[in-house]
């Protein structure tokens, strides 16, 4: 990955953008000093038809942030979150997967499942974050060890099975209520 120029942008695939995909300011907990933001709640700042009503002034933790697909360009214009379903973003510890709609439905697809199975087989740590209850925080895994026998036996549909299984675990977890926040970033 390049380096960062002072603009922040030039690690991003050129010509990619958000586009009508908002799906960072609703699904994203953002607790910075200056900007506090729940996750999964519309941020206050969200503009009806999209787009941010303080985006020249918008806090530096919006101003740096960007999903996967904006920076990998392995995933092609359907891995644009609105469109998969699912929010992928990285951090220091590898690649997370963060579905928007039905994770059973999302994260099972044969698309998804080759990108979770080839970081599985390549040793990218990946890791996915599901949805518990409205209200509460979303339970997080890794799932590298846990799909690396469905990986090695290369079957769809044994990988499909063992997600659907890790999901159902996830989504069963007892989370933390996520704390309403002031929903103003001025």
């Amino acid at each position: 990955m390049k380096g960062l120029s002072e603009n922040k942008e030039s690690h991003l695939v050129p010509g990619r953008e958000c586009g009508e995909c908002t799906a960072c300011c609703v699904v994203l907990l953002i607790d910075d000093e200056h900007f506090k933001k729940p996750a999964d709640q519309v941020c206050a700042n969200l503009m009806e038809k999209g787009g941010c009503k303080i985006y020249c002034n918008r806090p530096s933790v919006c101003q740096d942030w960007y999903c996967a697909w904006r920076f990998m360009a392995q995933l092609d214009e359907s891995w644009r979150p609105d469109r998969s379903g699912i929010l992928v973003r990285s951090d220091e510890n590898g690649i997370i997967f963060q579905p928007i709609r039905d994770p059973k439905v999302v994260l099972t697809n044969e698309r998804a499942i080759e990108l979770i199975a080839g970081g599985v087989a390549q040793g990218i740590p990946m890791s996915m974050s599901i949805p518990t209850r409205k209200g509460f925080r979303s339970y997080g895994m890794s799932i590298n060890e846990p799909l690396e026998d469905a990986v090695q036996s290369r079957s769809l549909v044994v990988i499909q099975d063992k997600m659907v299984e890790l999901i159902e675990f996830s989504s069963a977890q007892n989370t933390t209520l996520i704390p309403i926040i002031a929903r103003d970033c001025k």
